[in-house]
C-alpha cells in the first residue's frame, strides 16, 4: 500500500542510517551507507574530511558532474507484514562552510549521541544537502507501522496457503 506524506516523513526520520545513491563517471549507481537529518524539505548528511594525498568522497566527486540523488530508508521483515521502504530524490548540493552547514551540524550532533558536532564544525568534512523533490513510500501493510508479531507467531500468508491448499482438495 501507497504511504502518505506524513507517514513517509516519519519513518525515514526514525530510521539511524539510510542508503544514499549518486551517479558515479559511467552512469553506474553509487550506494553508501550515511547518517542524516531531514530538515523541512532538505536532507543533510555529513561526509569525510580529505586525508592529505586522498581524494575527495566519491559521492562529493560524483556530485560534481551529476547533482542527482536518490535515498532510501527501509525494514525488511521476515513477517512481511512488518515490511516497508520510503524513498526520496532530489538535487544534492555540497556546504563546505556556512550557517546552512553549522545548523546541519547542530541538528546532526542532537539526533546522534556520538556525533561531535562542536569538533566536526571544526575540523570535519562538508555537509551533503539534498533538495528534496519527491518522496515515495510503500508498506505491505497498515500493521507495517506497529510492532511485528513475535518469532513462531503463524505468519498469515501461510495461513492463507494452507486454506487455499484445503479448499482445493475438497
Amino acid at each position: 500500500m501507497k504511504l502518505g506524506q506524513e507517514e513517509m516523513r516519519s519513518r525515514f526520520e526514525r530510521e539511524r542510517a539510510v542508503r544514499l545513491a549518486t551517479v558515479d563517471d559511467r552512469g553506474r549507481a553509487h550506494v553508501v551507507p550515511v547518517i542524516f537529518v531531514v530538515d523541512g524539505d532538505v536532507f543533510y548528511s555529513p561526509t569525510d574530511k580529505p586525508k592529505s594525498g586522498n581524494p575527495r568522497p566519491k559521492r562529493l566527486r560524483n556530485l560534481d558532474r551529476d547533482p542527482r540523488v536518490t535515498v532510501l530508508a527501509d525494514c525488511y521483515d521476515e513477517n512481511w507484514l512488518g515490511a516497508w521502504w520510503v524513498r526520496l530524490r532530489g538535487t544534492a548540493r555540497v556546504i563546505d562552510a556556512g550557517p546552512e552547514r553549522t545548523r546541519a551540524l547542530g541538528l546532526l550532533d542532537g539526533k546522534y549521541e556520538q556525533f561531535d558536532g562542536p569538533r566536526y564544525l571544526k575540523d570535519g568534512g562538508p555537509v551533503v544537502a539534498v533538495d528534496i523533490r519527491d518522496w515515495l513510500g510503500w508498506a505491505y501493510s497498515e500493521q507495517s507501522a506497529q510492532p511485528v508479531a513475535q518469532p513462531g507467531r503463524r505468519r498469515p500468508w501461510r495461513e492463507r496457503s494452507r486454506l487455499r491448499l484445503r479448499s482445493s482438495r475438497a
